[in-house]
């Protein structure tokens, strides 16, 4: 399941509005990744703009990863940013579900992870 908005925002908006509020939520936005660039780089062409954020909360890193080191498959979080048919989308993954597929006894912590990210989401669209 994925949770999707649409902002009125650029891309690049919406990722310095992550970048900035993120600290208010006590995340961290540990990297950007611009696809459009890098596939460019590389002599690719990708025509949407499309930005991935990664993003963790280093206490909930810690129990989270106390419990079950094998969740680190799915850190950190990420929040993906791109065009798509001229508006620009938001989209997260479901952090509880995620989360289930591996350790479903961690799903109360998932889904406060969830919820606060979707609150961040909800404040920068």
């Amino acid at each position: 399941m994925q949770y999707i908005e649409i902002s009125n925002k650029s891309v690049q908006e919406v990722v310095n509005s992550i970048k900035e509020v993120a600290s208010k939520y006590s995340f961290g936005v540990l990297n950007v990744l611009n696809i459009q660039e890098t596939l460019k780089s590389k002599g690719k062409n990708l025509e949407n703009e499309c930005q991935i954020i990664d993003i963790c909360k280093p206490s909930y890193a810690e129990e989270f990863l106390n419990e079950d080191i094998s969740l680190s498959i799915i850190m950190p979080c990420r929040i993906a940013v791109y065009t798509q048919d001229g508006e620009t989308t938001i989209a997260l993954n479901s952090i509880v579900q995620l989360v289930d597929d591996i350790n479903p006894d961690l799903i109360e912590l998932a889904q406060r992870v969830q919820e606060e990210l979707l609150e961040l989401i909800d404040e920068v669209k």
